[in-house]
Order: structure tokens, then sequence, then C-alpha cells
């Protein structure tokens, strides 16, 4: 059971695939800000501004398979992840939440410009782009309800892995083991709602203290409160993938640490994109937050990559 969650991150495959999608998400604004508006205005040429999205949101699948495939793989095998997500699933999971987005994000735009135009005697103007909108949100919902069973739908375990089901069945069965599972489920309920809820207090606490040094004087409260979120996200999820390896890796404990203060003590000195009107301005303090976050996830993945490289060798021909 354990040897799957310890072969996951083991090489550090994980922390450097999500560090560079992390770096590529926070460059965006600064790569948009650097091209030119030929660059956009051209039908040819504007898939360049959307690159760093692009590889961002495969940074987190192709680095630790090519990690695994050259370095991990080599040196100690192979290890089957009952829930290593596929090209294809990958794939699926992204056009489903894109698409589940915009059906959220779409009726806030689209209801607006409804009642603007019934307000208004006569034809409307704005009648092509409620008709526009009314499109994109039909065909959102409609890939998102054709999505949902192929992404929500529970894989079935490998036949050597871990299955709850039958460890579930088994404690149901007696008095003891019914309070057991009751016990399991109140530790996870206040382990993903607890444990996010105070960290994201605390990391708050210290932007807001931290608000009077930070570059730019105006930081509006839904700035803190969306760039806490993503820290404390961040933090719980590097103690989340590296828990089996922090008794290993002590120094794992000073990353996370760092992972909490470290936005507010490197983002200030980190300069802002060129920010755009169109942008919304709870965005703009997140570039250099994520940047900082980003390149501790890679230096840690790194470093433990390092470590892994010089403790596993290649086997010898004596050995095969």
């Amino acid at each position: 059971m354990l040897r799957p969650a310890q072969a996951v991150n083991q090489d550090g495959s994980f922390e450097l695939g999500w560090g560079t999608a992390i770096l590529c998400f926070s460059l965006v604004p600064y790569f948009n800000a650097f091209l030119p508006k030929t660059v956009w205005a051209s039908l040819w040429t504007a898939w360049i501004g959307y690159l760093p999205l692009i590889c961002g949101a495969f940074a987190p699948y192709g680095i630790p398979k090519i990690i695994k495939r050259f370095f991990t793989w080599p040196r100690t095998g192979y290890v089957a992840n009952p829930n290593e997500v596929k090209l294809k699933q990958l794939v699926m999971l992204m056009i489903f939440g894109g698409a589940l987005g915009f059906s959220i994000s779409l009726p806030l735009v689209l209801l607006p410009e409804i009642r603007a135009a019934m307000s208004h005697s006569g034809a409307p103007d704005n009648l092509p782009g409620i008709i526009t909108h009314g499109i994109k949100l039909l065909i959102c919902a409609g890939i998102t309800i054709y999505l949902w069973p192929k992404v929500i739908a529970k894989r079935s375990p490998l036949p050597v892995a871990y299955d709850a089901a039958l460890v579930n069945q088994a404690l149901n069965q007696t008095t003891a083991g019914r309070k057991i599972l009751r016990l399991v489920r109140w530790s996870l309920l206040s382990f993903f709602c607890g444990i996010p809820l105070l960290v994201c207090g605390l990391v708050f606490g210290l932007m807001y203290l931290s608000k009077p040094t930070m570059p730019r004087a105006e930081v509006h409260w839904p700035q803190l409160g969306f760039v806490s979120l993503i820290v404390a996200a961040n933090a719980l999820l590097y103690l989340m993938v590296n828990g089996v390896a922090l008794r290993q890796h002590r120094w794992k404990w000073l990353v996370l640490m760092l992972l909490l203060v470290g936005p507010i003590v490197i983002a200030p000195g980190i300069p802002y994109p060129a920010v755009k009107s169109e942008l919304f301005p709870i965005f703009q303090q997140f570039p250099p937050v994520a940047l900082s976050i980003g390149l501790l996830w890679f230096l840690s993945g790194a470093a433990t990559l390092i470590w892994f490289i010089e403790h596993h060798h290649l086997p010898t021909t004596e050995a095969l």
C-alpha cells in the first residue's frame, strides 16, 4: 500500500512537474506584456500567447513521465501506480474542467446583458453578443454533461492494488470496525476542511501584516484572500505529496515553511508585469507570488532528484 505512494515522488518528478506548471502559469502575464500587438492581431501567430498555458497544462504529466522513464525505472524497476492518469484521461479532464468553468461563468456575463437588452425598447444593440454567449453556454453545458460520467467514473483497481472497498466491508461487520470507520471519516473531514482553513487564515494574517511592505500600496481584501488561498493550497499539497518522505528528507519541513512565508519575503522583490485593462484586479498580485511558489517547488524537486540519482546507481552488468 505504501510502495506506490513512495514511488510517486521519490525522485522529485511530481515536484518538478508541478513547479514547472506554476512557473509557466505565472509567466503568462509577463509573456503577454512582452508580445507586440501584431502577434495577437494575426490568426497565424496568436497561438504563441497561449504557449505557456499549454506547457503548464502538460508539465505535471510529461515531466514525471520523462524522469521516471530515463532516471527512475532503470534504477529501481517499474512500479505500477493504480492512480496513474493516462494522456487521454488528462485531456478529457482538462476539456471537462474548461467546459465546466465556462458553464459557471458565462451566465454571470449573459444575465446582465439580457437585463440591459430588456430595459431598452426596440432591437438591442448587443443582440449578436447575447446569441453568441448563449450558443457558447449550450455547447459548454453539453460537453460538461457528456464528459461527466467519463471523468467522474471510478476506475477499477489493479489486481494487486490496495482496495479500500474490501477493507470497509470487513470493518462494517463488527462494532469496533464501525467505530474505526467513523473515526477515520471524522479525521479525514477535519484534515481536508480544518487544516486548509487554518493554514489559509495563517497565511491571510501574514499577508495582511506584510501589506505595508509590498511594492503596491493599494492591496485589496479580495487580492489578499486569493493569494492566501493559493499559498495555503500549495503548502497543503506539498505536505500531502511528501508525507511519506518527510521522515527521510527532514529538510522538506524547511521547504514547507518557506512555501508559507516565502511569498511574503520573495514576492515583493519580483517586479509586476504590465497589467492590461481587461485583466481582473484580483489577479494582479498572482504573478510574483506564483513565481516564488513555483521556484520553491522546482528547487525542492531538483534537490530530490539529485539525491535520488546519488543514492540509486544503475545496476552493473554482473548484477543483471
